[in-house]
């Protein structure tokens, strides 16, 4: 079976269940540590490039010929691997303003849009209920980025939870009524058989 399937097979619901409930509940208890750790991971990765590129200009068909730009890259990786890695905390709370700016301008410029279409022809007031809480969002990811960051991992972990036990009611109620289509199905086998 490919792998792509168990996303969409049922016979896999309980294990998908499973998996978002352990996330869920990682993402809704500890949000400052999985937030931490993400920078922490981004910044090893960054370092393990760093070390190999730097292992590979002075080794393999590399070593005879003379590669500045390689080696300057690796050390490079290696110091933003570092600090990465020293300093996750600070990166999360840019990278968390950076992205409150972005959904800051893309929240006001919609409803800015919206306004202007408003006046050519009527917008339903539902139409402005994305932006809105796209704006907001955005002013709390903007101004309060530690706080905020800490909110949408919650958030995204509750979410989780909630598809859990979604799933897990969904797959028992399935799996219960596939059981019975399939004693239904031996009956009428045993009727015709008769």
């Amino acid at each position: 079976m490919k792998p792509t399937n168990v996303f969409f097979d049922r016979s896999y619901g309980y294990a998908r269940a499973i998996i978002a409930l352990v996330g869920g509940l990682i993402l809704v208890i500890w949000p400052e540590t999985v937030k931490n750790s993400i920078m922490i991971i981004l910044g090893s990765l960054i370092l393990a490039v760093g070390i190999v590129s730097i292992v590979l200009s002075y080794t393999g068909k590399w070593r005879k010929e003379k590669v500045p730009l390689l080696l300057l890259n690796s050390i490079v990786d290696i110091a933003f691997g570092l600090v990465l890695i020293i300093f996750p905390k600070f990166f999360t709370g840019l990278i968390m303003f950076v992205f409150g700016l972005i959904l800051l301008i893309f929240g006001l410029g919609e409803i800015i849009n919206l306004f202007r279409t408003a006046k050519a022809v009527r917008v339903p007031w539902p139409l402005y209920i994305g932006p809105a809480v796209t704006l907001i969002l955005g002013v709390a990811m903007f101004f309060f980025p530690d706080k905020s960051g800490n909110a949408l991992f919650v958030i995204f972990g509750a979410t989780l939870l909630l598809y859990s036990i979604s799933e897990f009611a969904s797959t028992y109620t399935i799996r219960k009524e596939m059981k019975n289509v399939e004693v239904e199905i031996e009956k009428d086998i045993k009727q015709i058989e008769e």
